[in-house]
């Protein structure tokens, strides 16, 4: 083991730069092959891309290089209980498949965010939406450049800066020419070449100790094994409630409500599809995470008698990975080159990802509806989506190069992403399955449940205590190669834990709301909209049933609302149902969503997965909404 920065061969290099054309000729054929398509190609694959790369597509990109870099220092510092987040996805997906996909799918919109308006006719309702996500997207693509770039420039010759444009640079062009095929295709290149680079060290370090069952031992014997803590306490960092927790709310809000991976497994010819494909998707991710995640303990039964990070060779936990590889496989050529080349494909797989979703949501949500641009031609259309793809780009790289002058981003903008995301994810669940709310109590409820979690998030950085990592190791390194860098003092345990002399807790006098575990953020989000908008009801009152679009409602939960009407007897079941096939025959040429639960034609379209279906936008007679 040294301190000293490795170097990066030839073969590295190559290897390194031949990742970043692949992707660029992959974009660049794709932008050939849709020259003379409309806009609704470029951003959702015209509706009949094969469900296989979708869900490849979809698992590169969940993960991201913060995955790569930051789930195995999870592992190796603070334990494996992290991992039982996989429970949660699993419960998570579920309820997409139950919930959301039976009602988004068959309106066949490019812009989720369209259902909200769908939902209510209130565009404000939509608006207020979209911004929050544009915000969370635009901040997460800043620290999703800097953060990995960072973590390699200081076990790499690659400056941060120079990584960052680089990225920035290569996602734009294929993101922006050639649209989601062009996404979805290199992302199925890139999670293979993510997926190489983690069996990689997961290989060399079972290697190291002697093989997978010593490493297990050794990551047993030092506290780094933990699956079931059963805590019930909201202010302990990982509970096995906890990370469950996490798990259902990441699947839900980004396989049910992120705009990146809706426009994946909505892009696909039949609703059947669209189901194989998260359900693969689903199972995929757990696959690729447990890998992930391993690779984080197997690092560290590597380094359990001498952690880089005590002895001063690294300066922040999410760059032990990298050091390991440049440590223990610089040896062989073209191998650090991988490694670099999997930390950047999951960069460009996200970022890539988001910035095509940003030009749906720019163009469909905040633009299209304008008196300037109703009037494009579909050429123009897409013209305008590409520029808008550009721009989203071009913000990003300065963002992503902003971020290494801001002090502590990493954590403000994760912590931001659960504040906003959460309360947005409420907002969905409760119009699919709550009918009687309106849409002045979906934006009360969407405000306030934003304002709670904005101020746990800033109480939490701002008061609360870091959280403290399991006991650390520099007893195997050589005396001379410890650095004065390092920040633990020699003849003691290496230990980050934060405590005073006398023992006592350093968050006792936090205010608990604070302290609360930054895994339950999100859904804290969640049900705090669904709540409020509930509550609002009883001040602004309920949304007459018959005013309710069927098709944008979880049937059950239409069915429900009907039996609640009927027992209070403002209307009956059937009177409803009368008012209901009445307006919505009236309304047909109004609104395009009552055609689709009337039609039986429309209805049979969009089972089959025909083209006519697809290009009837929900949106062709939005003025009328």
């Amino acid at each position: 083991m040294s301190s000293e920065k490795a170097t990066f061969t030839a073969i590295d290099y190559v290897v390194f730069c031949a990742s970043l054309i692949l992707s660029l000729c992959v974009g660049l054929y794709h932008w050939w092959k849709s020259r003379g398509l409309d806009s609704a190609d470029f951003l959702m694959g015209g509706g009949k891309m094969s469900p296989i790369p979708v869900a490849i597509s979809l698992v590169a990109g969940l993960v991201s290089a913060v995955s790569i870099l930051g789930n195995p220092a999870e592992m190796y510092y603070y334990g494996s209980q992290l991992w039982m987040n996989c429970v949660g996805t699993v419960i998570g997906t579920l309820l997409v498949l139950i919930l959301l996909v039976p009602v988004l799918y068959p309106l066949k919109l490019v812009s989720m965010y369209e259902f909200l308006e769908v939902r209510w006719k209130s565009s404000l309702v939509r608006k207020l939406a979209t911004v929050l996500q544009l915000f969370n997207y635009f901040t997460y693509l800043g620290i999703a450049l800097y953060a990995p770039s960072m973590a390699l420039s200081s076990v790499t010759p690659i400056p941060a800066v120079v990584s960052v444009v680089v990225l920035g640079i290569v996602c734009t062009v294929y993101a922006s020419l050639g649209g989601t095929k062009a996404v979805v295709y290199t992302d199925t290149v890139q999670a293979f070449i993510m997926l190489t680079g983690t069996v990689a060290v997961i290989i060399q370090g079972c290697y190291e100790v002697g093989g997978g069952a010593n490493s297990w031992k050794i990551d047993k014997e030092n506290g780094r094994i933990e699956f079931f803590n059963m805590s019930s306490d909201p202010l302990e960092r990982h509970t096995l409630m906890s990370t469950v927790i996490l798990g259902i709310y990441f699947a839900f809000s980004n396989y049910g409500v992120g705009q990146p991976q809706f426009q994946r497994w909505a892009s696909v010819a039949t609703i059947k599809q669209s189901y194989m494909v998260l359900i693969t998707s689903c199972l995929m991710l757990l696959v690729v995470w447990s890998l992930i995640n391993y690779s984080g303990l197997v690092i560290f039964s590597v380094y359990a008698d001498c952690d880089p990070l005590a002895a001063g060779y690294i300066e922040k936990i999410d760059q032990i990975t990298a050091y390991f590889v440049m440590d223990k496989l610089g040896f062989l050529s073209g191998i650090p080159g991988l490694f670099v080349a999997a930390i950047y494909s999951g960069v460009l797989s996200t970022v890539s990802s988001i910035l095509n979703a940003l030009a749906a949501l720019i163009w469909r949500d905040l633009l299209s509806g304008l008196d300037r641009f109703s009037k494009l031609t579909p050429q123009q259309e897409k013209k305008a989506t590409i520029i808008i793809s550009c721009v989203c780009g071009i913000i990003s790289t300065v963002l992503g190069i902003m971020a290494g002058s801001m002090r502590g981003l990493f954590q403000i903008t994760y912590s931001l992403g659960g504040a906003i995301a959460g309360p947005i994810s409420g907002l969905f669940l409760m119009a699919i399955s709550c009918p009687w709310v309106k849409a002045p109590s979906a934006c009360l409820g969407l405000l306030l449940s934003l304002s709670l979690t904005m101020w746990m998030v800033i109480g939490n950085f701002l008061y609360a205590p870091p959280a403290p990592m399991l006991p650390l190791s520099t007893d195997g390194c050589p005396r001379e190669n410890v650095t004065t860098a390092s920040p633990f003092t020699e003849g003691t345990t290496p230990s980050l834990i934060t405590s005073t002399d006398g023992g006592e807790d350093p968050g006792s006098d936090v205010f608990p709301l604070y302290m609360v575990s930054y895994c339950l953020y999100g859904s804290i989000g969640t049900l705090a909209t669904f709540t409020f908008s509930n509550v609002a009801t009883l001040i602004f009152g309920p949304m007459a049933i018959e005013e309710v679009p069927e098709n944008t409602v979880h049937e059950p939960c239409m069915r429900f609302y009907r039996w609640l009407r009927s027992l209070g007897g403002k209307s009956s079941l059937s009177s409803d149902r009368g008012r209901l096939s009445s307006s919505n025959k009236g309304s047909c040429k109004e609104d395009l969503n009552s055609c689709h639960s009337s039609s039986t034609k429309d209805r049979e379209e969009l089972e089959s997965g025909s083209a006519e279906a697809y290009d009837n936008p929900v949106f062709e007679t939005e003025n009328h909404l």
